[in-house]
């Protein structure tokens, strides 16, 4: 790679079923193989969280991709390992480039209720939301109670050089899917990695297209399409709907191209697009007759190379990788042998997730000889 990579190393702590989880020697493109139930789309979400970990509206966006309704407080619990609100989730990336360590740590503290004299409660969060505490001037006991709980980031960046960068902020829940937001520090926002999320749900982003046709780049989709559907000739938009043109008297929505096309289509428009350093795909397979997986990997590595992007796709099925093998021992992508690694996540008797890592020449090895890595 000409230049360096946003993630080497992820450390998870304490988040959703992930107890403990490190990834270490990741590369510019990673695949996730796993069984169900393994945290494969929780190791996505800690990523897409620590790459864009000043802003505070992403816990609510995860538990809206997982169509998971935000009521009360109670329902960000499931972002917190086995529901335990006390103890933080810790996330933390290293890399090699200017910025060598991102830390974002979210808590759920309560916040405070103020006493009749304006002096802060202290905080029990053991006592269900209030505690007893004793009065310095005359000794009496009184219940102090304690206010809701809020979600807490405390977010710090360390450069190469300099003093780290510090940024607080807090989320409160006011009512039913309405949320205040208020943060302290210096602005962190230049320290972020732009990351896309794509979710297993079928569907595309219309305006992307929209921009891949306006800035003369459709072409390149097209072209990667043509892999996948050799009919396909153009694309256009008519608002946020993407017509295909395969030659007939008119042209046929996107959408009738089932979930192959659809996939691709919007995967590959962000891609072209380039405005992520970080691209996350979520069962990269779903919606993918097997044929569509090779055109699609093929894509995927070409881009990710040309736009400096790194990737990171799950998978519950060895297909993926034996595809992703056919890809890389064609000439045209020896140079992705060496950046492209696969890691497989199993939990052991203790119900803690393992990773183990696989290198090209290494998962070449399993899937010629049939040996069992998932």
């Amino acid at each position: 790679m000409t230049t360096h990579q946003p993630v080497d190393r992820v450390e998870i702590r304490r988040f959703r079923g992930l107890s403990e989880l490190d990834l270490n020697g990741l590369g510019n493109f990673n695949v996730l193989l796993g069984a169900n139930d393994v945290g494969k789309t929780s190791v996505l979400e800690a990523i897409f969280l620590m790459t864009g970990f000043v802003n505070m509206r992403l816990p609510v966006t995860l538990q809206d991709w997982r169509s998971l309704s935000i009521n009360t407080f109670d329902d960000l619990g499931v972002l917190f390992h086995g529901f335990d609100l006390e103890n933080p989730i810790d996330l933390v990336g290293h890399s090699a480039g200017a910025v060598v360590r991102r830390e974002l740590q979210i808590s759920a503290p309560y916040a405070d209720m103020e006493m009749s004299t304006g002096s802060p409660s202290s905080e029990d969060p053991r006592t269900g939301g209030s505690r007893r505490r004793q009065n310095s001037a005359d000794q009496a006991s009184s219940v102090v109670p304690l206010g809701p709980r809020i979600l807490r980031y405390d977010a710090t960046v360390q450069r190469r050089r300099g003093k780290p960068l510090r940024f607080s902020g807090t989320l409160r829940l006011m009512d039913e899917n309405t949320f205040h937001f208020q943060s302290s520090g210096k602005p962190l926002e230049q320290e972020t990695v732009s990351a896309r999320y794509v979710t297993p749900k079928p569907g595309y982003d219309g305006r992307a297209i929209g921009a891949l046709i306006v800035r003369k780049q459709v072409g390149q989709l097209v072209a990667f399409l043509r892999d996948i559907n050799p009919r396909i000739s153009d694309l256009v938009t008519s608002g946020d709907v993407v017509y295909v043109d395969i030659g007939l008297d008119r042209l046929i929505p996107l959408n009738m191209f089932g979930g192959a096309m659809v996939r691709a289509a919007n995967i590959l428009s962000h891609c072209i697009l380039g405005n992520e350093r970080v691209l996350l795909v979520d069962e990269l397979e779903n919606g993918l007759h097997h044929a569509a997986v090779a055109p699609l990997l093929r894509a995927l590595l070409s881009l990710s190379r040309a736009r400096n992007t790194q990737v990171f796709v799950t998978t519950h099925s060895v297909g993926v990788l034996e595809s992703l093998l056919e890809v890389l021992n064609e000439d045209g992508f020896s140079e992705d042998r060496s950046t492209t690694h696969c890691f497989t996540l199993q939990r052991d008797s203790a119900g803690r997730v393992q990773p183990y890592r696989y290198e090209y020449a290494q998962f070449e090895h399993c899937v010629r000889h049939g040996i069992e890595i998932r």
